[in-house]
């Protein structure tokens, strides 16, 4: 318990020191809105995380749709985000689809690994997925889905590509899928800058973080998303939609489009939807239709 409770510490020191505002405007929840979600914090086997979940009287359907937040925001991400993921919710609520909704967060950066370092996925999946469920009523025969927004896009693919059958539909916005990773030479990010058009600063920032989570070379090619479609265990795969900036100022743009061409390779059915605009720009009625099934 001891130790689980050091990871998450070493996580989030060593994230939180570069923070920053990339997300999308955040407004004050209405107070009409925000009585119906309930929110909170917990203690659980070592691990400390923040919720925010539908109240399930207002729901109407027995999906349950996991929001990851992006670099900077948190557990209320989701509902604040005028011009962003609250306009998904907004749309849903015309089309009368009121699925369960679940934010977590374990602080303004951090990402979903399984290593010696942060056994995060084992503690999501084993600990947190259970409480929160059990606290909406159960999965009573709905789907898991999954929303995830930049830095919560890398969450979302990592989550839905390790635990094979877990979700359904998994959709990744503008998400945090680079070429580059945090043990490539000087050269090769150079080249990465150079042919995606990148922020130098914003690379060196994805770069640091990074290097604080993956142990070496290894562990970061056990996480890439790039590579994991290969080795995915289960005939039940998730469909993905990925929309994204095509002036990224990441260069996510280029890691995302591959994502779509390995999903290709591999089976996988997806969406590719690149809009104008930079990080983090995305399609939001697109994505809402996507996770009804439309």
């Amino acid at each position: 318990m001891k130790s689980l409770t050091l990871a998450f510490l070493l996580l989030y020191v060593s994230l939180t020191a570069y923070a920053s505002e990339d997300l999308l405007y955040e407004e004050d929840l209405p107070e009409t809105e925000r009585s119906r979600f309930i929110c909170g914090s917990e203690d659980l086997q070592g691990g400390h995380f923040k919720y925010c979940y539908r109240d399930p009287d207002t729901a109407n359907d027995s999906d349950i749709v996991y929001f990851f937040h992006g670099l900077g925001g948190s557990e209320k991400t989701w509902h604040r985000q005028c011009l962003g993921t609250k306009m998904i919710q907004d749309w849903w609520t015309l089309r009368g689809y009121r699925p369960r909704i679940v934010s977590v967060s374990f602080g303004p950066q951090w990402l979903m690994v399984e290593n010696k370092r942060y056994p995060l996925i084992t503690y999501f999946t084993k600990v947190v997925m259970p409480f929160l469920e059990k606290k909406m009523g159960g999965l009573q025969g709905g789907r898991r889905h999954i929303i995830g927004q930049s830095m919560g896009g890398f969450n979302g693919a990592e989550l839905a590509l390790k635990k094979p059958g877990m979700f359904s539909r998994v959709a990744l916005l503008c998400p945090a899928i680079a070429t580059v990773g945090p043990y490539a030479s000087d050269r090769e990010i150079e080249d990465y800058i150079d042919r995606t058009g990148a922020r130098r600063s914003l690379v060196t920032k994805m770069l640091r973080i990074s290097r604080a989570v993956f142990l070496d070379k290894k562990d970061w090619d056990n996480h890439d998303p790039l590579r994991l479609m290969k080795n995915y265990s289960s005939s039940k795969k998730p469909r993905f939609y990925v929309s994204i900036g095509t002036s990224d100022g990441y260069g996510f743009q280029e890691g995302s489009r591959l994502f779509t061409q390995r999903a290709s390779a591999f089976s996988f059915l997806f969406s590719w939807v690149p809009v104008p605009g930079g990080h983090c720009n995305f399609k939001r009625i697109g994505t809402a239709n996507f996770i009804m099934g439309d």
